[in-house]
């Protein structure tokens, strides 16, 4: 479904990815895994059209889509939820929500307000108060919600248990559990490996903006410098 080739992404001087390359096949969640500053949120940006890449090649179904900007990115079925929520505070939720619509795909006349709400109990009797009103998780799971306002078949995370407390966190890796089973392939970007992976059915690690690790979920959670790098636990 996506295909990312030797991709760069450079900030000035800064080079922040450096040759990544990756694929996701229709269905799957993969997890784009690595410390801050790895290079996973530019890789994102980059295959969202945020943010043009230097070099390399990105497709989608079989499109190259490669430095489009998001507003052409979004009508083929892709949609991103940014770190840090970015949701406007001083909007309704329903503002919010319809805000994430307006680039849909498809032309059905049918709003899907109502299938989104029912993903997101805790945002149905609240649509008419300000975003501010909700709590840290609650508007991640706005964001999220925003994301699928577009009706996408391929949603990009990035970050989105960043802040949350554990119970808010597994609430949003339960979700995008149920999202896989609605038929949404998912790319997620998480510095929580052990939650990613334990959701993944394949994952990325990046380091200082190359790809050093790759595999399936098990392997990566067996995988001895993954282990002590980044779950803190040396075998003995």
């Amino acid at each position: 479904m996506l295909q990312v080739h030797d991709l760069h992404v450079s900030y000035g001087k800064a080079r922040a990815v450096l040759g990544v390359s990756l694929h996701v096949d229709k269905g799957e969640i993969v997890a784009l895994i690595g410390a801050n500053g790895a290079g996973k949120s530019s890789t994102m940006r980059a295959v969202y059209g945020i943010t043009k890449p230097t070099q390399g090649r990105v497709t989608f179904e079989g499109q190259d889509i490669t430095g489009l900007p998001a507003h052409r990115i979004v009508p083929l079925g892709v949609a991103q939820v940014p770190e840090g929520r970015m949701i406007f505070e001083d909007l309704t939720i329903e503002e919010n929500l319809l805000l994430g619509g307006l680039a849909r795909r498809g032309s059905r006349d049918e709003q899907p307000m109502r299938r989104v709400l029912k993903l997101f109990p805790v945002l149905q009797p609240r649509t008419s108060e300000p975003a501010s009103n909700l709590s840290g998780g609650q508007q991640q799971m706005l964001a999220i919600a925003r994301g699928l306002m577009s009706e996408p078949k391929f949603l990009m995370l990035d970050e989105p248990s960043l802040g949350l407390s554990p119970l808010a966190a597994q609430e949003v890796f339960d979700l995008i559990v149920t999202l896989r089973a609605d038929g949404v392939t998912i790319l997620l970007v998480e510095q929580n490996v052990r939650q990613a992976l334990a959701i993944a059915d394949r994952g990325y690690v990046i380091e200082s903006g190359r790809v050093i690790l790759e595999g399936t979920s098990e392997q990566l959670l067996n995988n001895e410098l993954l282990i002590s790098a980044y779950l803190g636990v040396k075998r003995q």
